[in-house]
């Protein structure tokens, strides 16, 4: 995929490093969790420019958790981990999300992207922000039309090696955007309305990070542009958890014998959720750099700058996984499964996603209700749906953030007239 652009551009390097002779910058892309391993050994690496330029660009904010130095990161982290919602709530907000979605006991065609990522921004906002969302701002969510984003992470790469990334080609970048991107437009309007809506239209809880960010700000520990970056990280991270979840559906649809394994073994449920992770990851790429490796006068031109890692390649690594293109869930129950850097849906480190905890717990505890009796949801796909060559959703390629191609799906749910009627 990105090997075969670069080549096009005609750079020069190994089957993984490449650099082009005028510039500094050499990239080392790997699929090999022994490389990954020894490169995160040493512990001396942070997010790399071009990854915090494709992030940057993706969260519609330079100023977040997810963009800023390791020390803010770790100064919001460390306060946002203590307002996560305690796990023995995840059931109910996981029930709530589902109700959300298929309301209707009737039998239709969804598109997942445009049912999942409103009920997933107003779950969050009030679960993970902390916010009691007045009725007028719910309807106004509902209504939006959500649309995945559609930038590849070929031209982003492309622009960060010609030096697009300094700021005095910011006006040519504008321009680009605005001819080749324009539903990446349509979002950042949607973005900025959402902030000044949430605003409005919201009320922190008490010990909420909302709470905590409205407190940063009053104090002036945190600038107006960062409280508005962690209010869009959450319509950001709605986009991912809803790609995540809609991959699970999609699978749960393609193998339904899977409903009666997990409604009988919950475990099978973290298993599935993990071989959903592991082949069809929200994240397609993660990207480090050697702290301090710009700032250093006398480096090499050998001397690796960014160090990506192929998220997509590593989890089907043949070398490493048995049959790697097969949904087998029933792989994650040997011992030490996820370990050895083989396996990084969330990134790895002290710049992993900071809310992957309750991501996987969500996605998790979404499955196990959806296979419940109580919930009583038939999931199947359309006649006409495609499909990859052993019948699972295909996968976007080239996006930071990889939503299925084809996300519709037939929902069918009996329950909910009856529980209303008792």
């Amino acid at each position: 995929m990105f090997q075969s652009l670069l080549d096009r551009f005609q750079w020069k390097g190994t089957d993984h490093l490449y650099s082009l002779p005028w510039l500094r910058n050499l990239l080392e892309y790997s699929a090999d969790p022994d490389r990954v391993k020894e490169y995160l050994k040493g512990g001396n690496f942070t997010r790399s420019q071009l990854t915090r330029d494709m992030l940057s660009r993706f969260h519609l904010s330079h100023d977040s958790i997810v963009v800023s130095d390791d020390g803010h990161a770790q100064f919001l982290r460390s306060i946002f981990l203590q307002c996560v919602p305690a796990q023995e709530r995840y059931p109910e907000i996981a029930k709530k999300l589902v109700d959300e979605v298929f309301m209707t006991g009737n039998s239709r065609e969804l598109r997942l992207s445009s049912s999942l990522i409103p009920a997933v921004y107003l779950s969050l906002s009030s679960n993970l922000l902390g916010a009691n969302v007045l009725e007028s701002l719910r309807e106004h969510i509902r209504e939006i039309d959500f649309q995945p984003g559609t930038r590849p992470m070929h031209l982003d790469g492309v622009m960060y090696a010609l030096g697009m990334q300094f700021p005095s080609f910011g006006p040519m970048r504008k321009i680009i955007d605005l001819i080749f991107f324009k539903s990446d437009h349509y979002t950042r309007k949607i973005t900025v309305k959402l902030e000044k809506m949430m605003f409005e239209f919201a009320t922190p809880k008490e010990g909420s990070w909302y709470a905590h960010l409205i407190e940063l700000k009053q104090n002036g520990k945190i600038s107006r542009a960062q409280f508005r970056g962690e209010l869009t990280s959450i319509l950001v991270s709605s986009y991912v958890l809803s790609a995540a979840m809609s991959s699970m559906l999609l699978c749960l649809a393609a193998r339904p014998e899977y409903v009666d394994k997990i409604r009988d073994d919950e475990t099978m449920a973290k298993h599935f959720v993990n071989e959903v992770l592991r082949l069809f990851p929200p994240f397609r790429q993660f990207g480090y750099e050697e702290k301090g490796i710009w700032e250093k006068s006398g480096r090499s031109k050998e001397e690796v700058t960014d160090f990506m890692v192929s998220v997509f390649g590593l989890h089907r690594n043949e070398n490493v996984w048995e049959d790697p293109d097969d949904f087998r869930p029933q792989r994650f129950a040997a011992p030490n499964s996820t370990k050895g850097c083989k396996f990084m849906p969330f990134g790895l480190g002290k710049r992993s996603c900071t809310g992957r905890v309750y991501s996987i717990g969500m996605l998790v505890e979404v499955l196990k209700y959806v296979c419940s009796e109580e919930c009583n949801l038939h999931l199947t796909l359309p006649e006409d749906y495609v499909k990859d060559y052993v019948g699972l959703p295909l996968g976007t390629n080239g996006r930071l953030v990889s939503f299925p191609v084809d996300d519709r799906i037939y929902a069918r749910r009996e329950l909910i007239e009856k529980a209303i009627a008792v």
